[in-house]
């Protein structure tokens, strides 16, 4: 189905935002699908994080499509997708911001059917479906939850919810509010759409498949879950991360979620018998925020838990849960 947007709002600018690296074999798929997008009003900004591949030898056959903007990440900005990211909005002209990567594939309808909504009705963010595909077959669709109730940030950051990066169209008013953490090198979607949330939560899900996202052994994410540890401690060192950017800015309720699932991701390392210099810094959360007999039962599980993989009681009564209710 084709939407059409009102006359009077064929003059808004989309603001296209892809960091690339090393994606010379991809990047000209991508970019043939945005070319080929039923909305015309659009720019594209190509943030190369110094590619070392022919990268530059491909955007060059697009010199003539004056809507592509290439450009190199300055080098006295950390190296990663999320400075590229940074560096790109500020370039950016477009009254519409959708984050993209430099490796996957918009339907034809994926700007028309997202600017539609968001300005019909009248929000500050809308959420799309992504499908994955690898090897050129469409892999099965992604199951999204939506709450009955609407879009609310505690869902979001304590995981209830969750989405792809390039499943958001937002107004340039919240983006200009927010950034991507620049040390972050995966989870960094669900750290920018949590600080997006804490600004507004008046948004809307389409529910329409508008992006095919590549699946690869190449990929960051495939890299960083290749085995249980490094999944384990990445996603460990995310979470106290995130809480650095936002645990001052949420209710006591979620702060206090939030640190139960960096003590659950201490807890399975120690019953690997893995350490991680992030657990002192959990260690630490748990005294401040929730005591001193806390600290004592969270250190005796990781303990046991390093000696026999036992002592998940003991984490548990660490937690005291019977003292913690949602506000």
């Amino acid at each position: 189905m084709v939407f059409i947007i009102p006359q009077k709002k064929l003059d808004r600018l989309v603001s296209i935002i892809i960091p690339t690296f090393n994606r010379a074999h991809l990047i000209d798929k991508t970019l043939d699908s945005i070319i080929a997008q039923s909305y015309r009003r659009w720019e594209c900004i190509v943030v190369d994080d110094t590619s070392t591949d022919h990268t530059i030898d491909v955007l060059k056959k697009y010199k003539d499509e004056r809507r592509i903007k290439y450009l190199l990440r300055p080098l006295n900005l950390l190296k990663g997708a999320n400075s590229c990211r940074n560096f790109g909005f500020k370039k950016s002209k477009g009254d519409y911001i959708i984050w993209f990567d430099s490796d996957d594939l918009m339907t034809p309808d994926h700007i028309e059917c997202k600017l539609k909504t968001l300005i019909e009705y009248n929000v500050d963010f809308v959420i799309s479906k992504t499908r994955n595909f690898k090897d050129g077959k469409l892999l099965e669709p992604y199951k999204y939850v939506v709450m009955d109730y609407g879009i609310k940030a505690r869902d979001f950051i304590l995981s209830k919810i969750h989405w792809y990066t390039y499943d958001v169209m937002l107004t340039r008013e919240v983006a200009e509010n927010i950034s991507w953490n620049p040390v972050l090198e995966s989870w960094q979607d669900h750290n920018y759409f949590s600080k997006m949330l804490l600004k507004t939560e008046n948004g809307l899900h389409i529910d329409r498949i508008l992006t095919q996202r590549r699946i690869h052994e190449n990929s960051i994410q495939s890299r960083l879950t290749e085995t249980e540890t490094t999944f384990s401690k990445g996603i460990l060192n995310y979470r106290i991360v995130n809480f650095t950017d936002i645990g001052d800015k949420v209710d006591k309720y979620v702060q206090k979620e939030m640190i139960f699932d960096m003590m659950n991701h201490s807890f399975r390392l120690a019953s690997m018998r893995k350490r991680s210099e992030d657990i002192k810094a959990v260690k630490f959360l748990v005294l401040k925020k929730l005591g001193k007999q806390s600290l004592y039962y969270f250190n005796l599980s990781l303990i046991i838990a390093f000696l026999s993989k036992r002592g998940y009681f003991l984490l548990e009564k660490a937690k005291q849960r019977n003292m913690l209710s949602p506000q």
